[in-house]
């Protein structure tokens, strides 16, 4: 039985790509993609502050380069790492595990990053075991699978083997789930847990960076990445409009 995940690469995850990560045997970084700036998280996330949540975005050439991949995506080096490191440590301020993510922040600036999906990796493997979410990762690119969509997903699962697939809830609008079936593949889609963790500055923000949970709860952190899996049908009808 193995359990397959694939996600896009984004920059310094919330604690549910963690979580996804730790529901699988092998996670794939989907990183031959195309790049896209509309409510993604490829370059930038979310990080609480006294003053509310604030965007921290990594600078990318987009002009003349419509269409280009996430792992073709090069990055402007125009001292945003210190930047981000900077803001990071103001917003985590008196945080009771603030040094756990020095050795994070060190790899934000510990040398020069030229492209993005690089960078995105890096930082998420090494934030992964602190989050109890270490697992076989592999890049889509690597793969040498062909086609898109669907198709190329399934392709995906097939050559690793996969009796399950893992995925987000953005695949409810696309996926063949009755493809993969048809292939002895189950798909299950992330119930996440969104449950609080000790975190200051007002109401409780759940979908911000996962450096936000390893300053306020250490060693703990593990014990906050949760979630469990739902039948894609079960799914499915939930999202259905309920029929009056």
């Amino acid at each position: 039985m193995t359990a397959v995940a694939i996600n896009q690469p984004c920059y310094l995850p919330w604690r549910g790509q963690f979580a996804l990560m730790k529901l699988a045997d092998v996670f794939v970084f989907y990183d031959d993609v195309q790049f896209t700036t509309t409510r993604r998280f490829f370059s930038r996330v979310q990080l609480k502050t006294a003053a509310g949540r604030r965007w921290l975005t990594v600078p990318v050439r987009k002009s003349g380069r419509y269409g280009q991949r996430i792992d073709e995506t090069l990055i402007v080096d125009d001292g945003w790492a210190k930047r981000h490191c900077a803001a990071i440590r103001e917003a985590l301020q008196g945080a009771p595990f603030g040094a756990a993510i020095e050795p994070l922040l060190a790899v934000l600036t510990g040398r020069p990053w030229e492209r993005l999906a690089e960078l995105s990796i890096a930082t998420t493997l090494e934030m992964a075991p602190c989050l109890g979410a270490e697992r076989r990762t592999l890049r889509s690119s690597e793969l040498g699978i062909g086609d898109s969509g669907t198709a190329r997903l399934l392709a995906i699962c097939r050559a690793l083997e996969a009796t399950r697939y893992i995925t987000g809830h953005g695949a409810l609008g696309y996926l063949d789930h009755e493809a993969f079936e048809a292939a002895g593949i189950a798909v299950e889609y992330m119930d996440y847990d969104l449950a609080p963790y000790p975190q200051p500055h007002g109401d409780f923000e759940p979908y911000v960076t996962a450096l936000d949970l390893l300053a306020n709860t250490g060693p703990a952190a593990p014990e906050h990445v949760n979630g469990r899996t739902v039948p894609w049908r079960e799914m499915v009808a939930r999202q259905a409009p309920a029929v009056r």
